[in-house]
């Protein structure tokens, strides 16, 4: 069903609503046009705000938490239930790489419980983008600026109206339970919609081309077709190891466990963010590694990315948000790598 709010001027009403009697988390504007996801009782008018594009942390971080307790080694202390979230502002890049996530942490060996609570009581508000910062390139691996699946409500924002669209039964029934603010949609919303997301895919898709990118280009075979060749080596001089790639990542989703002693002083574990890009990553208890060079760890993230998941996923671990570029201090950029791979394929 395809709605749109009562009042032109409705959105906050129909968001205020969505969030009564649940944690909110949403997008607040930031410093230099950025956005940053802030956390709140309900949402906010005058603050919170769908934002034009993604917010500078992944969502990652709200289902996978870089430092969570797992539990105490001597009796049944266990971490607090999870109360009930809603997550506005939700842009394609982060909600697609929520299926990585699940692949890793749900259909795995095994299901890890603390991930799945973190789903179960996550509602997810989609919205398209309606802009885009300079590193973005989804295009370019098969994704685009707007949700098509994944969400439990989307909200598309347009000059002619806003048009809200149910992607699951619970977020049918949120809607459903606040329909004395909506209405049905009509055809020429529905069709304001569309033109939008053309137009704003063809820029997208341009500027991707202009890059080197051309969405369609088997990003793949480039990889795998590269994995001999010296551009792995020629990045990795400027790399300093920091591991910001894999933090900031929306995808990446490795970790460690480390026991130790919780605030109380007793014996426990708790799971971190771990980085591939990390020398002592693949060390075994031995001493010995796999990839000792760095050119052979940074190869590996890509791997992993564009190799390792289209064989396992049928996708690509890569959302094209651009994240790792803005972090990467030693300016590297990922469709630069990606652009030399392609290149080298083709020569």
């Amino acid at each position: 069903m395809k709605w749109t709010p009562r009042d032109a001027r409705g959105l906050d009403d129909v968001l205020i609503a969505l969030s009564k009697g649940r944690e909110v988390y949403a997008p607040a504007r930031g410093e230099n046009g950025n956005f940053r996801l802030s956390k709140s009782d309900g949402w906010r008018t005058g603050f919170h705000t769908l934002g034009d594009y993604r917010q500078t942390e992944p969502l990652k971080s709200l289902f996978f938490p870089a430092r969570e307790f797992v539990g105490r080694w001597k009796g049944d202390a266990l971490k607090a239930p999870m109360p009930e979230r809603i997550v506005f502002g939700v842009k394609n890049c982060d909600l697609s790489a929520l299926d990585v996530f699940d692949h890793v942490f749900l259909h795995g060996v095994a299901e890890d419980t603390y991930y799945a609570e973190a789903r179960g009581k996550t509602i997810l508000v989609s919205s398209d983008c309606s802009g885009h910062r300079d590193v973005c390139f989804c295009p370019a691996v098969e994704e685009q600026p707007w949700a098509e699946r994944g969400f439990d409500i989307n909200i598309a924002e347009t000059p002619e109206g806003v048009l809200l669209e149910d992607g699951s039964k619970q977020g049918a029934g949120l809607l459903g339970s606040i329909s004395h603010l909506l209405e049905e949609a009509g055809p020429e919303l529905l069709t304001a919609v569309q033109k939008q997301r053309e137009r704003h895919y063809e820029q997208m898709a341009q500027e991707c081309e202009s890059r080197g990118l051309k969405p369609g280009t088997d990003l793949r075979a480039a990889v795998e077709g590269s994995f001999d060749a010296g551009l792995w080596a020629d990045f990795a001089v400027d790399c300093v190891e920091c591991g910001a790639c894999n933090f900031i990542c929306c995808t990446c989703h490795c970790f460690l466990l480390a026991d130790g002693l919780d605030a109380k002083g007793h014996p426990a574990r708790t799971k971190l963010w771990d980085a591939c890009l990390y020398d002592g990553f693949a060390r075994t208890a031995g001493g010995g590694t796999p990839r000792p060079f760095r050119a052979e760890r940074l190869r590996n993230r890509f791997d992993k990315k564009f190799s390792y998941f289209p064989q396992v996923l049928g996708r690509y671990a890569c959302d094209g948000c651009g994240r790792c570029t803005e972090a990467c201090i030693a300016n590297i950029d990922i469709r630069d790598v990606l652009k030399r791979a392609v290149e080298t394929v083709n020569m």
